[in-house]
């Protein structure tokens, strides 16, 4: 019985030494990793950067009346180059599948661009007028600013290793004000004492209006960490053409040849398009921003 006993506690032992080593030897299941977010969802941001602007601008003044008819005062055609900083931010939603990233991204600027010119006819210098000669002188001076600007665009575009290049475009708006003054000037010698500074006397005059437009773009947007990324952007906007008029007064010491019928204005046309670049500091809530390997 004794001998009975030891042979099946030796079978035993060589059985669970046997069972023990077959373990050993199986692979170990893991459960399989989450799938990092990538890009995907709501975030909030800051950008700054600049601007510069080429706003081909025509500016014209004329003056009718009764007994002298149409007239043109000035005609030039040129550009207004407003540049200058603006800072602001953006909120938007990304949604990646794959490697491609989507999302709608919408901001808004504070911009401080202004641009100016100036154009002027000098009057003749002669004392007596001969054969076509003006003894009148007019100038136009203009000052344009960009004060705000915004978008709400659709993004597309392709992450790699943690950098998502895209292109953008939508909508834009922005507040462009505009500053006129018009001051008229005459030859002293022929045109003394209350006929200075001419027939058209001095005005100023200020516009405001809000304008829709489009813009297209692109930019690079980084992975820092902990829903972090930084961003470089360039922005082409197109706010479509704004006019502006000013009427000018007459000079009432010329008499009725001027005064009876008599309208005097200058307007100044300009279509208003932009260049921003910016840079910008995003922040994605929902955890991390990890990027996938593909």
């Amino acid at each position: 019985m004794t001998r009975f006993l030891q042979l099946g506690i030796a079978a035993a032992a060589t059985t669970a030494m046997t069972l023990s080593a077959q373990a050993a030897d199986m692979p170990v299941y893991k459960a399989p990793p989450v799938a990092p977010s990538g890009w995907t969802g709501f975030y909030l941001g800051i950008n700054a950067g600049g601007g510069i602007g080429i706003n081909s601008t025509a500016q014209t003044a004329t003056f009718s009346s009764t007994a002298m008819g149409a007239n043109g005062l000035l005609d030039s055609s040129g550009r207004y180059n407003p540049t200058g900083w603006e800072a602001g931010g953006q909120i938007g939603f990304n949604w990646q599948v794959s490697s491609l990233v989507f999302g709608l991204e919408a901001d808004w600027q504070k911009s401080l661009q202004k641009g100016s010119r100036s154009t002027c006819t000098q009057p003749a210098t002669l004392v007596f007028f001969g054969a076509g000669a003006n003894g009148f002188g007019y100038c136009l001076n203009s000052e344009q600013k960009i004060t705000n600007l915004g978008t709400a665009r659709a993004r597309a575009g392709v992450d790699r290793h943690g950098a998502l290049w895209y292109v953008t475009g939508g909508l834009a708006w922005g507040t462009v004000k505009e500053n006129l003054a018009f001051v008229g000037s005459a030859n002293t010698t022929v045109f003394p004492g209350v006929l200075q500074p001419g027939p058209l006397l001095p005005g100023t005059a200020s516009f405001s209006s809000t304008r829709t437009g489009w813009t297209m773009g692109a930019g690079v947007e980084t992975m820092i960490a902990g829903g972090w990324s930084a961003k470089l952007e360039y922005l082409y906007v197109d706010l479509g053409s704004i006019s502006n008029t000013l009427p000018i007064a007459i000079n009432p010491a010329f008499g009725p040849t001027f005064t009876t019928g008599g309208v005097a204005s200058a307007t100044s046309t300009s279509h208003v398009r932009d260049n921003i670049v910016r840079l910008g500091l995003n922040y994605r809530f929902g955890g991390d921003l990890i990027s996938p390997q593909y």
